[in-house]
């Protein structure tokens, strides 16, 4: 016996927003009649963690050793589940050869975060219907749909504020001289959506007597995979996606100039709904030295991105006391800032 069973979704694209009502119809067909004794629909949004970790114990003999383990996490945002038809009082019911339709509708919890897909993990949401036959197993027949979380960049006031951070190390040798490099950086906001251009204003001091051959502004995925099981755990990883470059910048000079880095397609940040995954994003700041070293500044200036521009309303606004304090302007003369503006190359987009 033939059986055909296809879910149609009324939005072609199957994607939707949290709140959103989706609509469709389940199509059966079959060539001959079919005893069943209902039809389930079951509507599901989840998302699972696995990845593994070192682990210290102890073995037969006694002694210290390392091993692999892996943990697991899970968790469930919503299920829900009704019947497009169902027999009365447990009778038998039969489906006559042909095409049957069911209509179905269904209302999406708020706070749902986006679907992904990763390494470590996925946020998944999915429609499966089920044929429920007498004295035979169930049939099913699952389809995926999308949800993507609209974070609005209007929710998130710490977002809107301008933010200023200060990358510094020190490349001298002995510990009695101080030779530091500094790199400031500034963003008017925290808040993009794809397609918006980052404007970051650079200023450099190189004190540490080395040529600089380049400083590389880098956007950047974090994502944080949490696992419950057979105990918790994290597993951070970062994604470099799009970065600027300029240089080269000589010993001794003070140089201050702007990049522009345009936003690529993201999804939104995952910041208010996320559980077990969460992901983020942020700027970083990476110095290439002379002769193949490169220093990477580890705290990142935290980046949101949104899928709806901020309202025209809402400025962005001085620095919260926070973020560490922009260095004050360089004291050498203009004539030597302008020639030393000069050396900055093209800005050329990182592979």
């Amino acid at each position: 016996m033939d059986l055909n069973e296809l879910i149609l979704f009324d939005n072609l694209c199957a994607t939707y927003t949290p709140g959103q009502t989706v609509t469709g119809r389940v199509v059966i067909g079959i060539d001959s009649p079919k005893k069943i004794r209902g039809i389930k629909l079951v509507f599901k949004g989840e998302a699972d963690t696995y990845f593994s970790q070192w682990k210290k114990c102890i073995n037969v003999n006694g002694r210290l050793i390392s091993k692999t383990q892996k943990l697991t996490g899970h968790e469930k945002y919503f299920e829900a589940s009704s019947y497009l038809i169902e027999s009365a009082l447990g009778k038998e019911l039969v489906l006559k050869p042909g095409i049957h339709e069911y209509k179905f509708s269904f209302r999406l919890p708020h706070n749902l975060p986006s679907s992904v897909e990763l390494a470590y993990g996925h946020i998944r949401y999915t429609t499966t219907a089920i044929i429920e036959r007498p004295w035979k197993s169930d049939q099913e027949f699952k389809t995926f749909f999308t949800v993507v979380s609209d974070f609005g960049l209007n929710l998130h006031q710490n977002g809107l504020v301008s933010v200023q951070t200060e990358a510094k190390w020190d490349l001298s040798r002995f510990c009695c001289i101080s030779r530091p490099l500094s790199i400031n950086i500034s963003v008017p906001t925290r808040v993009y959506v794809p397609g918006q251009t980052i404007s970051i204003k650079v200023n450099v001091e190189n004190e540490s007597g080395k040529w600089v051959d380049a400083v590389k502004l880098i956007l950047q995925k974090v994502i944080t995979y949490s696992a419950t099981t057979p105990r918790k755990d994290r597993k951070i990883m970062k994604e470099k996606i799009v970065g600027v470059s300029a240089g080269p910048i000589g010993d001794k000079q003070i140089i201050s100039y702007e990049q522009k880095l345009v936003v690529p397609p993201l999804l939104a940040s995952n910041l208010q709904n996320g559980g077990i995954i969460h992901f983020e994003y942020e700027l970083t700041v990476e110095a290439c030295i002379q002769g193949g070293t490169t220093h990477t500044f580890e705290e990142g200036t935290p980046i949101y991105i949104s899928t709806v521009p901020f309202s025209d309303d809402q400025k962005p606004q001085p620095p919260t006391s926070k973020v560490q304090e922009f260095m004050q302007q360089p004291s050498a003369p203009e004539e030597h800032l302008l020639n030393s503006q000069q050396n900055i190359q093209p800005i050329c987009r990182l592979r």
